[in-house]
Parts: structure tokens; C-alpha cells; sequence
């Protein structure tokens, strides 16, 4: 564990070698800071492939996270470009691992904006690795009956829509969309991601959910018409009791 001092150190020479990098183009002039956090993460991922158990990975992971954050986040703080930084892509693909979504997608929206690479032992880019990692983990708590947070699956579509990626993979992240509005009855919204989801990859398997969707959509709207247009001489009514229909 890092002491306080040592994070905020670490963060404000993080929050430094950044802003050079800026200055110069980019590039690191001085890259210490960055060669030594890049060091001990490949130390950490070594350790980490000692570990058969992906439940047993992730929770090392977890335990991990922390000692790199002061640095990562003294990067991100700056508010500066780097040309490249594999310990804020990684430790942003650890945070997915342990299910840290919000904290990830914090990381994802900065390496999206400057366009930082994932490490090279990854083929796909990044907002393909983005996309996919939060279609996969709502895909498992959709087969486990659990609900996704839906603000984890509308910022990863928001922040990942311009970037190129492979149809089945953006499919994934939009029919996990669609099954989460249609679990909250937002009818209208299940849809058009649930068709959306289908016309990017026919097999996504959404063709029930969209059924589904459609159905819930036709019901609402029938019960919508049928208050606006009541017949039974009842009063509808805004929030400060003024009139807005009375039936004849």
C-alpha cells in the first residue's frame, strides 16, 4: 500500500511529466516517472500470470488497481496529451476485470480523446476492447437475471459511437442497451437499440427482445391514447391542478 504522501507525490510527478509531454508534442522528455510506474506494471502483470484462476486474477487485480491509480490519475488530472501510456490502457482493463466500471470508463473517455493505443499484445483498438469488455460483463449479469447499470452502458455507447469497430462487437454493447430499457419498460428506447442491435449483426441473438420491445410499445401507446382520450367524463390534471382535458 502506498502511503498518502507517496501517492500525492507520485500523482504530482504524474500531473508534471505529463504536461512536458504536452509541451513537447507528445513526447516525454524526461519519461522517469513513466519507465518506472511501466516497470513495476509489467512486474505486477508477471505475478499476474502466475495465476491459473480468472476469479482468483481479478481479485489480485483489485488489490493492485490502488498502487497505480495516484500516477494514473495525475496523467489524466493534467488534463494534458500523451502520445502513448500503457499503464493508464491497462490499468483502464483491469478496472473492467473487476467490475470497477465507472472508474474504467473514466480511463476509457481519457484514452479515447487522445487516442492512446492499447498495449501490443492486443490486436483490437480501443474502443473496440471498451465496447466489448461492457457488452461481455452485461451479458453475464443478463444471464445471471441481474440488471446492468444503465448509465455504465449509455457512456460506453456515448463515448465509443464515432470509433470504428467491428459490427458484432457495437451489436453487443446496443442489445445489451436494449434489454436493460426493455427490463425498465422504457419501451420506445428498447426498440430502436434493439434494432439497432439486429441491423449491425443479425445474429446478436435480440430477435425475442425486440418482440418483446415492440409488443410493450404498441401496449403503452394504447393505454397512452385511451387516458388522453377518455371517455368516462374524468378530468386529467397537470402537477399544479390546472385543467388540461375534460372528456365530454
Amino acid at each position: 500500500m502506498l502511503s498518502p504522501a507517496r501517492r500525492h507525490r507520485l500523482n504530482a510527478l504524474a500531473a508534471k511529466e505529463a504536461a512536458k509531454a504536452d509541451e513537447f508534442g507528445g513526447v516525454r522528455p524526461d519519461a522517469s516517472v513513466y519507465l518506472l510506474q511501466l516497470t513495476e506494471l509489467k512486474n505486477d502483470i508477471h505475478v499476474l500470470r502466475s495465476i491459473q484462476s480468472q476469479t482468483e486474477r481479478a481479485k489480485a487485480k483489485a488489490l493492485l488497481i490502488p498502487k497505480h491509480m495516484p500516477y494514473v490519475r495525475g496523467v489524466i488530472e493534467s488534463g494534458f496529451k500523451v502520445e502513448q501510456d500503457e499503464v493508464i490502457t491497462t490499468i483502464m482493463l483491469w478496472c473492467f476485470d473487476c467490475a470497477e466500471f465507472s472508474e474504467g470508463l473514466n480511463l476509457a473517455e481519457y484514452a479515447l480523446q487522445h487516442e492512446l493505443k492499447m498495449p501490443d499484445s492486443f490486436s483490437r483498438n480501443t474502443a473496440t476492447i471498451i465496447a466489448e469488455e461492457i457488452g461481455n460483463a452485461a451479458r453475464i449479469a443478463y444471464k445471471a437475471s441481474e440488471v446492468f447499470p444503465l448509465d455504465i452502458l449509455e457512456k460506453a455507447q456515448k463515448i465509443t459511437a464515432k470509433s470504428d469497430m467491428p459490427d458484432e462487437v457495437r451489436a453487443k454493447l446496443l442489445l445489451a442497451m436494449g434489454r436493460t430499457y426493455l427490463h425498465l419498460e422504457q419501451s420506445s428506447l428498447a426498440v430502436a437499440a434493439l434494432k439497432a442491435a439486429i441491423e449491425k449483426h443479425e445474429n446478436c441473438g435480440g430477435k425475442q427482445d425486440f418482440q418483446k420491445a415492440e409488443k410493450l410499445f404498441k401496449k403503452q401507446s394504447e393505454e397512452h391514447d385511451t387516458t388522453v382520450s377518455t371517455t368516462d367524463g374524468s378530468q386529467i390534471v397537470d402537477d399544479q391542478g390546472n385543467l388540461l382535458l375534460k372528456s365530454t
